[in-house]
């Protein structure tokens, strides 16, 4: 260890290390010193200090210039720390196989209480300083898109100072005047938690709990969870709005966009950042007519129909889950299938639910074995097809106390087939 840091010590020093003729502690002649910048090639620190892109930006680190900043962003300095961009796009504009036009008439079947003018609308998005959530994490922009006459109004509040945070959290509230719905992609789970936290310790009223939530990746999942690999604003933007990115600033790079103009003036990043956050504004609301279309022919988008079908039975609708599963019969899995025969069995209708069963315990699916076992023992009364099937359930418990049921019936009580003769 001692050899080691007398090594790093002579590297540091300037020290030529394995230089022909030169002792281990020899340095240069006068006249062959190289110049500084190569000389600080030869150094340790010099690479590190190549190695560590953090170190060069340092070194070329100024005063934050709020007033260049806006003006090389499009926007205007509301407070001091809090600029505001505003931009606003055509509804009729294509986003992908879609326009945010169409979700005005399509939000209120995802959303049956939504108000009846848009204009009490607003799709919401924000860029933090990390996803960890808590105290830690700061929210340095808040968004808003907003549907004005026939455009998508995009308001974005950028924070330029730490201790600018309750001015920036004050204008989006203002911004919220009206607002009635709040339209989100993992809203519920991270933007509107983190907002509240900081409006806490900000020691501000914030009305966003009052206000009703749509949020867009839970539809998302229950169509397509089972069907891609994730369900990121990004894929859906591909697999569902025919969306692509061109030259976008990926989201997790933000927070190091926003650290570069905290630390060292540079703004270089933000307006990037800010442009990917429109996007996530003008995506949600053209994923809001996407949806619905995914919701009305589910077999077009290779969405997951058992899920589909649970949730209509959750909101009331059985009729309009059976519906669904009917239609796409031949595409069904066991487990829909299965779903399928529940319903027919709810409404009365016991030879379709038999029917279906049938065609499961064909396949040994232990559920259809099952409920066929229960139909012949309590409806049918053919105890001894009861007893067949259940000999084939997998061995357990329960397989062996309906087993000794069935036992005690047969010999306890007439055939099926005397009741019938008589």
């Amino acid at each position: 260890m001692s050899a080691l840091r007398e090594r790093l010590q002579r590297l540091r020093s300037g020290a030529v290390p394995g230089s022909a003729g030169a002792g281990a502690g020899a340095r240069p002649a006068p006249d062959s010193v190289p110049d500084s910048g190569l000389a600080q090639d030869l150094t340790l620190a010099g690479r590190l200090h190549r190695a560590d892109p953090a170190r060069r930006r340092a070194t070329t680190s100024r005063e934050p210039d709020e007033q260049a900043l806006a003006e090389q962003i499009g926007a205007e300095i509301v407070a001091p720390g809090v600029l505001l961009l505003e931009r606003r796009q055509s509804l009729r504009r294509h986003h992908g196989r879609y326009r945010a036009a169409e979700c005005v008439e399509t939000l209120p079947t995802l959303y049956p209480r939504a108000p009846s003018d848009p204009a009490g609308w607003a799709f919401i998005d924000t860029e933090t300083s990390g996803l960890a959530g808590g105290t830690g994490t700061w929210a340095f922009t808040c968004a808003l898109g907003r549907i004005d006459g026939d455009d998508l109004l995009l308001r974005q509040w950028l924070l330029t100072r730490l201790d600018a945070e309750p001015a920036m959290l004050a204008a989006f509230a203002d911004g919220l005047a009206g607002v009635e719905l709040m339209v989100s992609y993992n809203g519920k789970s991270f933007d509107l938690p983190l907002l509240l936290t900081r409006f806490r310790l900000a020691g501000l009223h914030c009305r966003l709990e009052a206000l009703g939530q749509l949020d867009l990746l839970h539809p998302v999942r229950r169509a397509f969870a089972a069907r891609w690999p994730d369900c990121r604003l990004a894929r859906v933007e591909q697999r569902l709005l025919g969306f692509r990115r061109a030259g976008d600033l990926p989201g997790a790079e933000a927070p190091a966009a926003w650290l570069d103009w905290l630390r060292r003036g540079d703004g270089g990043r933000l307006g990037a950042v800010l442009r990917h956050n429109r996007l996530d504004l003008i995506s949600l609301a053209a994923l809001v007519p996407a949806l619905v279309q995914v919701e009305r022919d589910p077999i077009a988008h290779d969405a997951d129909l058992g899920a589909l079908a649970r949730h209509r039975i959750r909101l009331g609708d059985a009729p309009g889950a059976l519906a669904l599963l009917c239609s796409a019969q031949p595409l069904l899995v066991p487990a829909e299938r299965f779903l399928l025969a529940s319903l027919y069995r709810r409404r009365g209708d016991w030879e379709q639910a038999r029917a279906v069963w049938e065609r499961l315990a064909a396949d040994n699916e232990p559920d259809a074995l099952e409920a066929l076992a229960k139909y012949h023992e309590h409806r049918s009364g053919d105890l001894q097809q009861a007893l067949d099937l259940v000999r084939r359930l997998p061995p357990g418990l329960a397989r062996d106390h309906r087993q000794q049921r069935l036992h005690r019936k047969l010999n306890t009580e007439p055939s099926s087939a005397l009741l019938r003769l008589s």
